[in-house]
């Protein structure tokens, strides 16, 4: 056993907690299944806008998905990849569900590291956002009920948008712009990212690993979330969801650990549209559906 580097993992213990495609070595096939999946939503014929641009790089777009309802909610979906790989296009099936049950749903895309550091990552993702709540009637949602989701380390930015200071970042915004969060199998405290090969394209130090850790960060707003995590994952993924809660919950922000028996990492975001999930029946719960 090597030196520890993080609650008592040595390195390669603790990069074989954050080293998710490790740990299910057909991890293609799930991505394969969602890009299917979201490629028969894009060719439904139903009611979309896509490629909508919220910045100047190519990546700052949005693709909106929209229900045959008056003003309803917006749900926005932000996608993982360790803030590194992937984009939003393989994730319309979120609108799967939440769409013909009445919601508006937004897949968010943002420029990667090492493209772009990660404070400017982050950044963007809040920029997208902003945009979103600017232009709800341009599209027809409500912008006073706006709700975020996001899978892996679109659930560090899911959380790290509920720890915003909107007026703070943009003269105008609410600071309840956010209504309730589901980030799922999110990492809350980036420091043990810092120590794994997962951290090297995103040069982290550890102060602006500590300021961009929702764990360490106050609650501008008090909305719902739900912290939800995959039955099967690391022991590390289930210590930062309850930890994260305890967090929250000292600051008087109702949230709980949804646990999903059975799922890993790959397979626990699919959930989100799949009829009568746990998972589906909360997110729409949260936006009054």
């Amino acid at each position: 056993m090597g030196q520890p580097v993080y609650q008592g993992y040595d390195a390669d213990e603790l990069y074989a907690q954050y080293n998710n495609r490790g740990m299910v070595p057909d991890f293609a096939d799930y991505g394969a299944d969602n890009a299917h999946r979201s490629d028969v939503i894009r060719a439904s014929g139903q009611a979309m806008v896509l490629d909508i641009a919220y910045g100047a790089l190519p990546a700052q777009q949005t693709d909106l998905f929209l229900p045959d309802a008056t003003n309803p909610p917006l749900h926005i979906f932000i996608h993982g990849g360790y803030w590194q790989w992937n984009d939003r296009k393989p994730y319309a099936f979120v609108a799967e569900q939440m769409v013909p049950a009445g919601a508006a749903v937004a897949t968010i895309g943002y420029p990667l590291c090492p493209t772009i550091g990660f404070r400017e990552l982050c950044d963007s993702v809040r920029t997208g956002i902003a945009y979103l709540w600017r232009h709800a009637a341009d599209h027809g949602y409500d912008r006073d009920r706006i709700h975020v989701s996001g899978h892996s380390a679109g659930g560090h930015l899911t959380a790290l948008m509920a720890a915003t200071d909107w007026p703070a970042f943009e003269n105008g915004l609410p600071v309840d712009l956010i209504k309730s969060t589901i980030p799922i199998s999110g990492v809350f405290d980036l420091e043990p990212i810092r120590h794994t090969p997962i951290g090297d394209p995103l040069s982290l130090d550890a102060e602006t690993a500590h300021a961009l850790s929702p764990l360490f960060l106050p609650a501008p707003a008090k909305g719902p979330m739900t912290i939800t995590v995959g039955g099967d994952e690391s022991a590390e993924f289930h210590r930062q969801a309850a930890t994260y809660r305890q967090h929250l919950r000292g600051q008087g922000v109702s949230a709980d650990v949804l646990d999903i028996t059975g799922k890993h990492h790959f397979s626990v975001v699919a959930e989100l549209a799949v009829a009568d999930s746990p998972l589906l029946r909360r997110a729409l719960e949260l936006m009054g559906l």
